[in-house]
Order: C-alpha cells, then structure tokens, then sequence
C-alpha cells in the first residue's frame, strides 16, 4: 500500500475516539471477512488505538512518580509515569497533569493524590495532597530534557536582562512559554499572530535553516550537515518541552533526512502519517491536544499543495502557503476561539520579523553556551528592533476584523479545509493503491 501509514494513523486515531465504547469497537474485526488489504489495516489498528486508550484509566487516590516534561501557568505535564498499586509499581501508558507548583519542568518527581481520568489530553489529572521533585534523579532522555532546562533557565536571565521591554515577546517566541500577561495574551490572540508565539513545524525550519547555513560555511557534505542540523534541531526543540507541534516537526524532520541520506523513496503524506503513528502509539490521547490537530491539519495541507504552488514566485508562494495554513486551522478557531480574517496576509510580514529574532536567540544560546556571554548579549540587543516592530504589527493587527467562534462558520471552513485536500492532495481511491 502506498499510503500505509496514513491509513494506519486514520484507523488509530479512530480508535482512540471510539474507545469510550471499548470493547464494542472489535466489531470493527468483522471488517477482515472482506478480504481487503487497506480495511485490514484500518480494522487493525482501529483496534490498537481503542485498545491502548482504553487502559490505564486510573480513578482514586495513588502514589505516583515521574518527570515533569512541561510547564504551565499552574501545572505541568509529566511523563515517564509510575503509580503504585497492589504493592508494586506499575509503568503507566499515559502522561498526567499536575496541579503542583512544587514541581519544576526537568525535575523527578513524587506526587501523592487524588487522580481522575478524563477524555482529553493529559487523559489523567491529579491534585496531589504532597508533592516533591529533584533534578539529580532523572536518566536518560530525561537528563538530558533536565540539563537543557537547567541552561534554558540562565539564557532566560540573559535574555531578561538585554531584551528588557521586548523580554515577553522573544521568550514566548523561542520558548512558547506563557509570559504574556492577561491583557497582551488577548491582544496576540485577536491579532491572528499566536501560532508564533508555540514552537511549532515554522520555528523547527527556521532553526534547522539556520544551522544548515552554519554548517555549510565548514563542509558542503550532506551526510554531515544534515544530521549535525538536525541534532541541534532536536535539542532546541526539546528544551521547550517538546510540545506536540515540535514533536511531529523534528520526527518529520529527522525521518525525511534519514530517508534522503539513504535515497529512499518519500511519499510526504505517508512520512506524515508514519509519525502521526508514532505519536500516538507514545500517547493515544495527544489526539485530543487542540496544538496536535493543529499541527498535522496545517502539515498536511502545506504537503498537498507544494506541486501546485512550486512554480510560482516566492511573493505568491508566501502568501499562498500563509493562506493555506490558515485555512487548515480555521476550523478550530471558530470551534475554540476567534478568527481574525487578516491573519494571512499579516502573517506573511510577521515571520519575516521573527525569523531573525529566532535567529539572534539561538545563537545567543551557542554564544552563551561557549562562554561569550557579553557576544551573546550584544546579539539579542540588536534584535530589538525587529521585536518593537512586531508588537507594532501584533497591536495593528488585533484591531482589524475579528470573527467569534461559530459553530456553522466551524462546518463551512471545515467543508473548505477538505475540499482544499481533496482538489490538491491524493483522492482517496489512490489510498489503496
């Protein structure tokens, strides 16, 4: 099958939603007597998908330890979970929100507590009676997540103390980390700029632009400069949590690489799938993170439309990748929040201004890193001016027309966003080809 992951992410991703019927769904098994290779796959892992969503569905008070992947406002997100129960501890499949501000992202934690399970995502919640955490106990992936952290910290002082007025708008911008107060935080959403300020697939590409750039000034070799940019690629979005966004963008990204330094065959919209997959066989309920949806609707939209736009100019091509992605994610904006109509072409004038933020910042983190620290600080003072231009445009731009969420406006744009797919991607009787 061509499309084999993409078929097997529609299944699973099925499943996941269907699961609050769990067992009913293996009727979907009865799709096997057909004899068909795609509904094989797609009754497969329908299956899988209700199945692993379906346990570990914790509801009372436990003991449970971890590590705090992520942080907001008044919680974070831990992963890594263990909870005890029946004397021993057992390994859970699902990430947990903790209400705790005892606890730090890159920290190991103990947590003691009331813990709910509920169909969204982090499926499990808890607020704990008594919570602990450390940075000395953490393995692994996790202590690398934790010494990235530990840095992340110090360049954030560096970055308060040399950006100043514009501190809220670069930190948010390189670390999606929820700075704005309540009255910026409304202005940035009316404006239609937000998806800047969440470290998403545009701020993976620009970094790896950055860096494959770098890294061409020493050795025009492909087999060093793609797997160099891409690791330092990883690294940064791995210090921002990675939140699921980033997440789809460096797999994608580290796959595609893999595959062209093997000079394998690419079906973009499989590669897309494959990853889709693979997120969700890590969490199931990371189908339910409105930034996930977000993330593959605007991926798979932009994939579908690049042999149609590849000959246009680079102004066209912008603005129609611009609109295209905004089309893709307007269906949940009318659902969740508003629409500013403008979006697109702001957008366009907007990314060309925190390009060169994001630029001077993560350089800024290899200046500090190699102990040019004054360098360092010389670079984010002179990006200043790019980010008192972009809070010009956020505050033009979150006075032009808004619309409210809307529920039919959520039916028509959902109808555009598919028909967009249908006209520009695969039709879906080449799924089974």
């Amino acid at each position: 099958m061509r499309f084999f992951w993409l078929a097997s992410f529609c299944g699973f991703s099925a499943g996941v939603l269907c699961s609050p019927v769990f067992p009913f769904t293996f009727l979907t098994l009865l799709l096997l007597f057909f004899k068909k290779k795609h509904l094989t796959l797609l009754a497969i892992f329908f299956c899988l998908g209700s199945f692993l969503a379906s346990v570990h569905r914790y509801s009372g008070v436990y003991e449970v330890v971890g590590y705090a992947q992520i942080k907001r406002s008044n919680y974070v997100i831990a992963t890594n979970v263990k909870i005890f129960q029946n004397n021993r501890w057992k390994r859970c499949l699902h990430k947990v929100k903790i209400h705790s501000k005892d606890i730090q992202v890159g920290e190991s934690f103990y947590a003691f507590g009331e813990l709910q399970f509920q169909f969204a995502y982090p499926p499990l919640v808890m607020k704990p009676f008594f919570a602990a955490g450390n940075t000395y106990s953490a393995k692994g992936f996790d202590k690398v997540h934790s010494e990235l952290s530990k840095f992340k910290e110090k360049f954030s002082e560096l970055l308060a103390k040399n950006t100043k007025d514009h501190f809220e708008l670069f930190a948010t911008l390189v670390f999606s980390d929820p700075t704005f107060d309540p009255s910026r935080a409304e202005e940035v959403r009316k404006s239609g700029l937000a998806h800047l300020f969440a470290v998403s697939g545009l701020h993976v590409g620009i970094v790896y632009t950055l860096f494959d750039i770098l890294i061409s000034f020493f050795t025009h070799s492909l087999f060093i400069r793609r797997p160099l940019s891409n690791l330092f690629t990883v690294l940064f979005a791995t210090m921002t949590g990675p939140s699921p966004s980033a997440l789809r963008a460096v797999l994608l990204l580290t796959i595609w690489n893999a595959f062209k330094l093997m000079d394998y065959p690419i079906e973009p919209l499989n590669l897309l799938g494959l990853v889709a997959t693979l997120n969700l066989l890590v969490e199931p309920f990371i189908l339910l993170s409105p930034s996930f949806m977000m993330s593959y609707a605007a991926a798979a939209t932009l994939i579908s439309i690049q042999d149609g736009i590849k000959n246009t100019n680079n102004l066209a091509k912008s603005m129609l990748i611009s609109l295209s992605a905004f089309i893709s994610v307007s269906p949940f904006l009318f659902l969740f929040s508003v629409v500013n109509v403008f979006a697109p072409l702001v957008s366009v004038p907007a990314v060309l201004l925190a390009t060169p933020m994001l630029w001077a910042s993560v350089l800024a983190m290899f200046l500090l890193m190699v102990g040019l620290q004054n360098t360092a600080a010389t670079l984010l003072r002179g990006a200043t001016p790019f980010a008192w231009i972009l809070q010009r445009l956020i505050e033009f731009s979150s006075k032009l027309l808004n619309v409210s969420k809307s529920f039919p406006l959520y039916i028509l744009s959902s109808a555009v966003f598919l028909l967009l797919l249908w006209h520009f991607g695969h039709k879906p009787k080449n799924l089974t080809s």
